[in-house]
């Protein structure tokens, strides 16, 4: 009615002048067919946020870890997105999304996808190792005492993805667990297993663990270590997918929780202030007192000559 057939905002809006809005790359995991665009033999980071906020944390996650990959990986990284066409239609623009979203090469580099999961967002990664870019993030806004994030919590790297069955899980762990335990000139190691399953009633927890820690240490002297482990293997099962990722420094870097690093900094920052003002407390105490043992000097000496 009318003849007005304009879309009313999201995606397909029109800008002033006629001129079609761009698509936010950021927001794309949503339109994704069937909700659901993960894929096995994916990788990158699994980021968790507060409820509602899943978007704003995909673009911002996006930001952080390309700053991060090209300080990590220099000029060779370059993560620019390919110039896109004005007159492209959104369902262009959405197919072109979806098959940028499943290349192994080329592309964007970081692209959030939905895990149909409230508070879990995925970042589909290219051409990096998700393990070291995480430990590298964190370990320096560690060192920093910055936050950098206001919607993203926890950053989990995630090696690979694989169906969700225990054949396919075992095919992915052999591959992810190679630079880890099986390496060609391999030492004993301690590991520890975290596994999360939502979503899915056909993975059982226990039957996981044992699994992955049977393949873990297949054929070598590693031992499971629940104190202390060097490496950490994540075990995220979210309906029809599993993720995984090896990691380390696991507590040092409070559980790869960006909140918790920066309130640990906060804490220790305060604790660095008040003990510098007991050191000038107690030098000014230190002064106070040789002031006065030097005023009595001269009235013990008057004293003994008397």
């Amino acid at each position: 009615m009318g003849g007005n057939n304009k879309r009313k905002g999201g995606v397909g809006a029109q800008e002033k002048g006629g001129k079609k809005a761009k698509v936010d790359i950021h927001k794309i995991g949503k339109y994704l067919p069937g909700g659901f665009p993960i894929d096995p033999k994916m990788k990158g980071v699994m980021v968790t946020c507060a409820r509602g906020r899943e978007t704003q944390a995909g673009k911002e996650a996006c930001d952080l870890l390309s700053e991060y990959a090209q300080k990590l990986y220099g000029d060779d990284f370059n993560d620019e997105p390919a110039e896109q066409d004005e007159d492209e239609s959104i369902e262009d623009a959405i197919a072109r999304e979806v098959a940028q979203a499943k290349k192994t090469k080329g592309g964007k580099k970081f692209l959030p996808l939905s895990t149909g999961t409230d508070c879990v967002i995925f970042i589909r990664a290219m051409e990096i190792e998700p393990s070291k870019l995480c430990h590298f993030v964190l370990s320096d806004l560690q060192k920093s005492g910055s936050k950098r994030t206001r919607y993203c919590m926890r950053f989990i790297p995630v090696d690979e993805t694989s169906y969700a069955n225990m054949d396919d899980i075992e095919t992915m762990s052999e591959r992810v667990f190679k630079p880890y335990f099986h390496a060609e000139d391999q030492k004993p190691t301690t590991f520890k297993i975290i596994p999360k399953i939502r979503h899915n009633d056909k993975v059982e927890r226990d039957a996981l663990l044992k699994k992955l820690a049977g393949m873990a240490g297949q054929g070598q002297s590693h031992t499971v270590s629940m104190d202390d482990p060097e490496y950490i293997i994540l075990a995220e099962v979210i309906k029809s997918i599993c993720f995984m990722g090896v990691v380390r420094d696991y507590e040092k870097l409070k559980k790869y929780n960006i909140q918790s690093i920066f309130e640990a900094a906060q804490k220790s920052d305060a604790n660095e202030d008040a003990s510098k003002g007991d050191d000038v407390k107690k030098d000014d105490d230190e002064k106070k007192e040789e002031a006065t043992t030097s005023e009595a000097a001269p009235e013990e000496e008057t004293a003994s000559a008397t």
